[in-house]
């Protein structure tokens, strides 16, 4: 039987990005980068997609979704985003999926971090219930 390997190592403390400038002798530029869409998501997005796509003769599906295909309001800027990202992956990666795969896809991510958030928030409201 395998034993389990668990971490007692201190977590490190995290350096302030004030005192990193302030060290260098930066100034602030005032751009801020949404860390969310940066290249880990698109890579997860993409390696997600190539994972689960298929093709049974005609157009590609992802595995896992259902036939069923619901309307879900978009914004249009929106729409024309997701167009985009899905012409990318095909030029950049061969990958020919559609923007609402694309939409579907983030829509899943979302909502498993979500429902992990609210499982992580329960165990922790638990554990300070005992």
């Amino acid at each position: 039987m395998a034993k389990t390997i668990k971490n007692i190592s201190q977590k490190q403390r995290q350096i302030k990005t004030s005192d990193v400038m302030k060290s260098l002798g930066a100034q602030s530029t005032g751009v801020k980068i949404d860390e969310s869409q940066g290249p880990i998501t698109l890579f997860f997005l993409r390696q997600f997609i190539i994972d689960r796509l298929y093709s049974s003769g005609g157009r590609p599906a992802l595995t896992g979704t259902s036939k069923r295909r619901k309307k879900i309001p978009l914004f249009d800027n929106d729409w024309e985003k997701l167009e985009e990202i899905a012409e990318d992956l095909k030029k950049k990666e061969g990958v020919n999926v559609s923007p609402g795969q694309i939409a579907s896809t983030f829509i899943h991510k979302n909502v498993l971090e979500i429902e992990n958030h609210k499982k992580k928030e329960q165990t922790e409201d638990s554990k300070r219930t005992r």
